[in-house]
């Protein structure tokens, strides 16, 4: 016989048995009545050969362990409860003989239980060459028997070496292969269990699941779970960041139509002050034209007095011709005459004193212009004191025209050349202007924390933006600058911009929707935009020292775009390490090879715009260039101011000599001294006392000369009133200006404060203007009002969106407010273009895990199992091809069932691989139904509740049994699940019998000489005594020996047929064994 037979079993105080010892003879019948001990001996055996400790399971029985069956559980109450107090040392020991080596071996396991609560100690031992007479278990002194403690075991009188004895796993696994078995101590346990503790069942699939195939121990599962917990913490963390994105981005609307209705509210009150100024400006126009119109008035009025002043002289003259004689009359003709000459010699003095004042006024002119001119037309001490005496009587009138028109050429000269740097300064101030209202504008949107890019870049970025959502495409698109999270060493900051340029503006999109970019960059004729083409972009890892080092993206594409450009370029500390570096280097202060070739790139004019503090830069930069341009601009309005001032010096002279009576002094003076002279001449006539007639005729002429004197006072008291008047307007005319004044002064403050807004502040008034017909007031004060209105509801609306993402994202929430604008546009570009971009990148990274962990762990565990357990079902199949069950042979059938169709089809797909899900997850993975399947699949099993619905391969088959009988010639199949219904309780066991029999030979090697035990407990409880011995013969002719246990009554029908039995007897509280006859 090619087996190794057991051929006795020691019990030595183990549960009732304190120390028996049973010879064993092939199969062997532990009989007796129910309590007696016959699964204990089983248990034993089982404990023993494979560690087992579920013991009595054919009746359920989960109370037994090996505590309990050391130290003799009753399970009764009080303190005879257990059989064994204190410290107690047992052991199992069999024996058995190995027909190839011709000697016995014992196998054999010490349990020592040091008290009633601590777990007990095994320890296996392996003997070969050795019988259990051999070995000093117990030994006896009187009734006392004596167990002989692990470490005093001897073996013929030689004590064992602690190396001797194994702990569970490798004892066990040393006594299987001792026994010739070669598979493992759990796969054997399971089977060895599944027929001990054998029940019929009614449904042949969950039988074949449960007793012929081996639980699959998926542990991937869990792995996998934890995968996808992760997946979807990421996954929220992603939701969370998108979900602050898009109300970030509704602070962003809500930002801009708050600074839009803020524009507008600054443009209306800078327009409601223009206004304004317009008005009093035009009142003032009003105002001094009507003061003309009277100064119109006052000199016809004095037209008027000279008519009037006319005739009171002739009324005079009458009354002079009436008070005068003819005695007098020829003295009085003289006298006249005289009068006439005086009166002349006045009008010639006030001429002459008329025509120096007008000199003399020169002078003072040409003085304070030498004065303001003396910078830039110096004049020597000789000619200026030639020019102060124009009005003097020191110089000839050749000499005085002479100097005056040489100077006032020199002069002329001087003021062409003011007029071509007035129109110089009046373009620089112009353009400049507008250079500082968008530096203005700039700088606002820069304190508001938003990055300025070039105005073009951002009309192609908006623009490819709008067409793509048109095509149904929701995607951003980003400029390459602000994508870059950190310039990591700022010593490299301006080197490195300087180096890209413009290339820093470049448009950014993601690579599967860079076509349709391009065509819309074409279509809409973007000359200024440049798009990077990300679905081509290689994917590298950052050079170690290169300039791509000291940029951080976190973006992909970016990235990609950065190493493209900068992964050439070698960052070099000077010259001489610039020069190793032919094809591409670069040093701090701007030194860049390329391409064979070294020059000096200007940093100075590179306006910084990567990395987080790419605002503070910019806004720092920006402020300092609108600080030089004002100073500029200052000098330039102080240069033109004085141009102008010397212009109207200039201008307010009469340079044309023959204006001017040069020798109005002399001509004075000669005046005056003739009229001295005639006033003499005349006073010596009127003191002739010769005078005296004409009374009557006196009288009338007085009364007309009266007449004519009234008409001159009352029109002289119109010229008064008139002048009254004049005055008046002239002092409404200050008032005015004044008022102008004050309002241009806050005009310009408000100009000054928002230099960006004056452009379109004068357009929208002259756009308002056209619409109400040139009137000069377009808008009032509820206008400016309803405006700065909409601004505290663009307030109100902008808190509330904030208030709402504070809540989102668990920040303070009295960070809102129009003072936070800036922070919240930080927080988006953070969050838009480094922690979103983290998360995703996160996110997908953790997508590759989890697929790859649900496809070579999951789907690969489960898979090999399956292929496992098909080359089982194979292996039993041939086995129970070779051993008919009388006329029957029986065949497992394994089916994939209908609702695992996804699994299946994925494994039949990955034959396409190798089989092998690494090798498919490093492909390209363009199978969309296979991502599809994939995808699907890992969701049912991460969402099934029962979790051995999906990691229990058995569950993945249905399985049945054909049974092929040959009746005659004939061969008849059936399945066994059809047969359930009408097969007797005999018919319906014996075939799971038979598998759990072939399924157990699976372990013994058919060529070797091995153990072959079986174990069967309550054995055959529902077969006829034809059925159990035809079971008997089957299990005999394939070498088995079997351990069956079962009560007495089944003697008769199974001690029958095999080789000895062995009758289990109480006495006391102790069992014994009573060995019966053996059959020859």
């Amino acid at each position: 016989m090619n087996r190794k037979s057991a051929t006795r079993l020691l019990l030595v105080q183990w549960s009732k048995f304190q120390n028996v010892s049973v010879k064993l003879e092939g199969s062997t019948l532990f009989t007796g009545i129910n309590g007696s001990g016959k699964s204990t001996i089983l248990d034993a055996v089982t404990y023993l050969i494979t560690g087992n400790t579920q013991f009595n399971k054919a009746a359920k029985d989960r109370d037994r362990t090996v505590l309990g069956y050391v130290r003799g559980d009753t399970k009764s109450n009080g303190a005879a409860r257990y059989l064994r107090s204190g410290e107690v040392i047992s052991y199992i020991a069999m024996e058995f003989d190995d027909p190839v080596a011709g000697a016995p071996l014992v196998v054999g396991v010490c349990i020592e239980s040091p008290n009633e609560t601590a777990k007990p100690a095994s320890s296996w031992f392996v003997l070969p060459g050795t019988t259990m007479d051999q070995i000093n278990f117990t030994r006896r002194e009187g009734n006392t028997l004596w167990i002989t403690p692990k470490n005093e075991l001897t073996v013929r009188g030689e004590r064992l070496k602690g190396n001797a004895f194994l702990g569970r796993e490798r004892g066990t696994e040393q006594v299987i292969r001792t026994l010739g078995l070669r598979c493992g101590v759990s796969k054997y346990r399971g089977k060895l269990l599944k027929m001990m503790a054998f029940h019929p069942e009614n449904n042949i699939d969950q039988f074949i699941q449960e007793c012929v195939l081996e639980p699959g121990k998926i542990e991937s599962l869990s792995e996998l779970r934890e995968q996808r917990q992760q997946f979807d913490r990421l996954q929220d963390v992603y939701v969370r960041l998108s979900e602050g994105k898009t109300q970030l981005e509704v602070i962003e609307k809500r930002s801009q139509d708050y600074e839009k209705k803020k524009r507008t509210l600054h443009i209306r009150e800078m327009l409601f002050c223009y206004q304004d100024l317009q008005m009093l400006e035009n009142e003032e126009k009003e105002v001094e034209s009507q003061r003309t119109v009277l100064e119109e008035q006052l000199k016809d009025l004095e037209k008027r007095q000279s008519e009037l002043e006319q005739s009171q002289k002739a009324a005079q003259e009458r009354l002079r011709i009436a008070e005068n004689s003819t005695v007098f009359q020829d003295m009085k003709e003289t006298m006249d005459s005289l009068q006439r000459q005086i009166d002349a010699a006045s009008v010639e003095s006030r001429v002459w004193e008329r025509r120096l004042k007008e000199l003399e006024t020169l002078e003072e002119k040409i003085k304070e212009l030498g004065i303001l001119l003396r910078k830039d037309l110096p004049v020597d001490e000789e000619e200026k004191k030639a020019l102060s005496q124009l009005s003097g009587t020191g110089m000839d009138m050749e000499a005085k025209i002479s100097v005056f028109k040489k100077y006032g050429e020199k002069v002329d000269q001087q003021d062409t050349f003011y007029e071509q740097n007035k129109i110089h300064l009046q373009d620089q101030i112009r353009a400049r202007e507008k250079v500082m209202a968008e530096l203005t504008d700039k700088i606002k949107k820069l304190e508001a924390n938003c990055l300025v890019f070039p105005p073009e870049i951002e009309r192609a970025r908006k623009l490819i933006c709008q067409e793509l959502k048109n095509q149904g495409i929701d995607t951003e698109v980003f400029i390459f600058a602000e994508l870059v999270q950190e310039i990591l060493d700022p010593e490299w900051r301006k080197a490195v911009e300087t180096f890209l340029g413009r290339k820093r503006f470049y448009l950014i999109i993601d690579g599967k929707y860079c076509g349709k970019a391009m065509k819309v960059l074409k279509e809409k004729k973007l000359y200024s935009a440049n798009l990077v083409l990300t679905d081509k972009l290689p994917e590298t890892e950052v050079k170690r020292g290169s300039a791509a080092e000291v940029l951080k993206i976190p973006n992909v594409y970016a990235r990609r775009y950065a190493n493209s450009l900068l992964n050439g370029i070698h960052l070099c500390e000077d010259l001489e390490e610039l020069h190793d570096y032919p094809k591409g280097g670069l040093t701090r202060d701007g030194m860049l090879a390329k391409s064979y070739a070294v020059s000096p790139m200007d940093l100075t004019g590179t306006e910084l715009c990567l990395g987080e503090d790419a605002v503070r830069l910019q806004l720092e930069q920006t402020k300092e260039e609108r600080r030089e341009k004002e100073a500029l601009q200052r000098k330039d309005k102080d240069a033109l101011a004085r141009i102008l001032d010397c212009r109207r010096q200039i201008v307010s002279i009469d340079w044309d000599p023959g204006h001017y009576e040069f020798s109005a002094a002399d001509s004075l003076e000669k005046s005056k001294k003739t009229k001295r002279k005639l006033e003499a001449d005349l006073q010596a006539i009127r003191d002739n006392p010769d005078f005296t007639a004409v009374l009557k005729e006196q009288e009338s002429a007085r009364e007309q000369a009266k007449e004519a004197n009234t008409a001159v006072t009352e029109n002289s008291l119109k010229m008064g009133k008139c002048g009254n008047s004049i005055e008046s307007y002239s002092k409404q005319l200050i008032g005015i200006r004044e008022s102008i004044a004050l309002r241009k002064q806050e005009y310009e403050e408000k100009c000054e404060l928002h230099l960006e807004l004056k452009t379109p502040m004068l357009e929208e008034y002259e756009k308002l203007r056209k619409k109400k017909d040139g009137a000069l007031k377009v808008i009032t004060q509820r206008s400016v009002d309803n405006s700065r209105s909409d601004v505290k509801e663009c307030e109100k609306h902008l808190e509330s969106a904030q208030l709402e993402y504070c809540r989102l994202s668990e920040l303070d929430i009295n960070q809102r407010g129009v003072g936070y604008i800036a922070f919240y546009r930080e927080e988006y570009r953070n969050l838009a273009h480094v922690k979103i971009e983290e998360a995703s990148q996160k996110l997908k990274e953790q997508a590759e895990k989890l697929e790859s962990a649900f496809m070579n762990d999951f789907v690969a565990e489960i898979d090999e199992s399956i292929r496992d357990a098909k080359r089982e079902m194979e292996a039993i199949n041939e086995e129970l091809k070779q051993i008919p069950f009388g006329s029957d042979t029986y065949r497992f059938v394994m089916k994939e069932r209908p609702d695992r169709v996804i699994f299946f089809r994925i494994c039949r797909k990955l034959q396409n691989y190798m089989s092998s899900a690494e090798a498919y997850m490093s492909s390209g993975r363009d199978d969309e139904e296979m991502e599809h399947d994939i995808k699907e699949f890992m969701n049912i099993i991460l969402s099934e509740e029962d979790e051995q619905e999906y990691t229990d391969y058995r569950r993945y088959f249905s399985y049945d049994m054909e049974i092929v009988s040959r009746q005659g010639d004939q061969e008849i199949v059936a399945n066994l699940s059809k047969k359930q219904g009408s097969a007797s309780n005999g018919e319906k066991q014996t075939p799971y019998f038979i598998i759990l029999a072939a399924s157990l030979l699976q372990c013994y090697p058919k060529n070797s000489c091995c153990a072959r035990l079986a174990f069967i407990d309550e054995a055959f409880s529902a077969l006829s005594r034809e059925r159990i011995e035809q079971m008997v013969k089957y299990f005999e002719e394939n070498d088995f020996q079997v351990f069956y246990a079962a009560p007495p009554e089944k003697i008769s029908s199974i001690g029958a047929f095999i080789q000895s039995t062995v009758s289990l007897v109480c006495t006391g509280r102790y069992t014994n064994a009573v060995e019966g006859l053996v059959k020859e």
